[in-house]
């Protein structure tokens, strides 16, 4: 590499622009690499959805994007099912409208999170409410709310 091109590659990770690339802005970096396009708050949201779901974790805080009280109840909800539906597009790699265990799988690795088969299918088995293989929006959706809820 060039000194030029040292410059520019420390430059992609040190979004800080404090001359030191933090783990953070490292592994947030690397992570784009596999979605790209996700927001930190996309990510949070993603992994609050798998945490609660794959790891049992209590749900914790609302996720980003829901405390506007500025907006009426149905605005709320029209911006609520577009960031949602943004996340899925995330997930559903091959853009097939359905996200498969392969997917799931890819999303869980990408967030750190390391599971085994097992976990994996009975993860999967609890979003996939109608036993298709996959999970489609509308389940996504219902996963999301559930997760908002904190059921």
């Amino acid at each position: 590499f060039t000194d030029l091109q040292q410059l520019a590659l420390f430059a992609r990770y040190d979004e800080s622009c404090s001359g030191e690339v933090d783990y953070s802005e490292f592994v947030e970096k690397v992570m784009e690499s596999d979605f790209k396009g996700v927001s930190s708050g996309n990510k949070k949201a993603l992994s609050a959805l798998v945490s609660t779901t794959f790891l049992h974790q209590q749900a914790g805080q609302p996720l980003e994007g829901d405390d506007d009280s500025d907006i009426d109840e149905d605005e709320l909800e029209s911006f609520r099912k577009a960031e949602v539906h943004n996340l899925f597009n995330m997930v559903d790699e091959d853009g097939s409208g359905w996200i498969d265990q392969e997917e799931m799988a890819n999303l869980l690795n990408s967030l750190g999170k390391s599971l085994s088969q097992d976990e994996l299918d009975d993860g999967f088995s609890k979003l996939d409410k109608d036993g298709s293989g996959t999970i489609d929006f509308d389940e996504f959706y219902t996963w999301y709310n559930e997760v908002q809820s904190g059921r």
